[in-house]
């Protein structure tokens, strides 16, 4: 999370894009601060800040501003909000993962025949939070680098096609309802910051719910772990086991304990007004923040590079993962 020198240029640069989508907006309700971030993003993105000294701030504007904002949200939150997911909302996410993992693996395997590494970090990508899950699977089952960034670029490229599209998709099927809304925003997209993002383009509550359904995904993230870990060391040979054991993971991310520690906080002694409407509206910026970058780092050699196949692959499991979440939705929460 620290910032270093290399870093202050492309920070910069998103910065004026955020501050001047939050203006545009003014005058373009209609759009959003969040859409004309990320539009605004992709143009700058792949025309005038291509080169690579702008990389390391935009990629750090991408993953640590969303992880603040996401942590701030718990302000604004109580017990009694996440309470309204109910059993139902757990029993969906659960179900959904686990179906999520399976048509990701027969996919895998037996339609575009990728080995059994790339199988699985495109499982715990698409199941779980995106990059960040696929970085803690990685080491577990000892898969090699370029499997990885594969697996990241494909996994990133799907969530970016669904932030563009569930926003309308959404309303078609569930109207006004923000907390189906939420529950299909929540279960399907990809990253963390792609699931606030994605929310942002609809409403505030929406970000709310979605929200409450992703980090739920996030905490079963070490399960998948253990479970594709286990997969693994069956698989592998004798001599590699060591070194797969020795990979560690860091199983809750730090803006998901500060996240629950200031829902507990609100709950029990109910924060300031002021305390709740600066963590929203810091949240809410650090949203509009998250799409100017992810906008400046969906670079067109990023899509070239993960190659057809894997495209093809990453999409369909994109489109699955819609069509079973809402089966579900209408199944458990409907």
């Amino acid at each position: 999370m620290k910032i270093t020198k290399k870093h202050w240029l492309g920070i910069i640069v998103v910065l004026v894009i955020s501050l001047l989508a939050q203006f545009l907006a003014i005058y373009l309700p209609q759009l959003g601060a969040e859409s004309i971030a990320m539009i605004v993003g992709i143009v700058l993105g792949n025309t005038l800040f291509t080169a690579d000294r702008y990389g390391a701030g935009v990629k750090w504007s991408e993953k640590y501003p969303i992880e603040m904002g996401i942590a701030l949200l718990g302000a604004t939150l109580t017990l009694k909000t996440l309470a309204g997911l109910g059993l139902n909302g757990i029993a969906y996410i659960i179900v959904n993962m686990a179906a999520v993992i399976g048509i990701v693996y027969v996919l895998g395997r037996y339609v575009f025949k990728v080995d059994l590494h790339s199988t699985m970090l495109m499982g715990a990508g698409n199941a779980v939070c995106g990059s960040s899950a696929i970085a803690a699977v990685a080491p577990v089952i000892g898969a090699k680098d370029d499997d990885r960034r594969t697996a990241v670029a494909t996994v990133s490229l799907t969530g970016m096609i669904l932030l563009l599209t569930l926003p309308g998709l959404s309303h078609l099927i569930f109207g006004h309802n923000d907390f189906l809304t939420g529950a299909l925003v929540g279960g399907t997209v990809q990253s963390v910051g792609q699931v606030v993002g994605t929310a942002a383009l609809i409403n505030g509550n929406v970000v709310t719910y979605a929200t409450l359904f992703k980090l739920l995904r996030v905490i079963m993230l070490v399960f998948v772990v253990l479970l594709f870990g286990y997969i693994s060391h069956r698989q592998t040979a004798s001599e590699e086991r060591a070194e797969v054991k020795k990979a560690k993971v860091t199983i809750l991310p730090w803006y998901i304990i500060v996240f629950a520690i200031l829902i507990v906080v609100n709950s029990v002694i109910t924060l300031p007004n002021l305390i709740h409407q600066t963590s929203h509206t810091l949240s809410s910026f650090f949203g509009v923040v998250n799409l100017a970058a992810i906008g400046l780092n969906l670079k067109w050699t990023t899509i070239k590079k993960s190659g057809v196949k894997f495209l093809s692959y990453g999409f369909l499991v994109g489109l699955v993962q819609v069509i079973l979440a809402i089966i579900l939705i209408h199944i458990f929460l409907g």
